[in-house]
């Protein structure tokens, strides 16, 4: 099991998720307005110095061929994007505990 995480500019966060649609990835979790720096791209801590914000989708994916699979899209994703403002960011890690007792 995984516990993959992504993040990205708001104004693509509807492709973000169609992706996770996609690869038949049916648990996740949205938080909107993230403030965030990034490695690429403009800061967005949504202030009148850095306008914008991000969004956060946090996933528990038991296959581990649909996170590589979501993975290989999202990379194909970026290699297309716009400019750098439009890069999702994503990590996976391995998830020790996941029940709901």
């Amino acid at each position: 099991m995984k516990m993959v995480y992504c993040t990205c500019n708001v104004s693509v966060l509807d492709k973000l998720l169609e992706l996770v649609e996609e690869n038949n990835i049916r648990e996740y979790q949205v938080i909107d307005r993230v403030t965030a720096k990034t490695k690429r791209g403009q800061p967005r801590f949504n202030d009148p110095v850095w306008p914008g914000y991000n969004a956060a989708v946090i996933m528990q994916v038991a296959e581990d061929e649909k996170v590589k699979q979501l993975i290989e899209n999202i990379k194909s994703f970026n290699h297309d994007a716009f400019n750098e403002n439009e890069l999702v960011t994503v990590c996976a890690w391995n998830l020790e505990h996941y029940f709901f007792d």
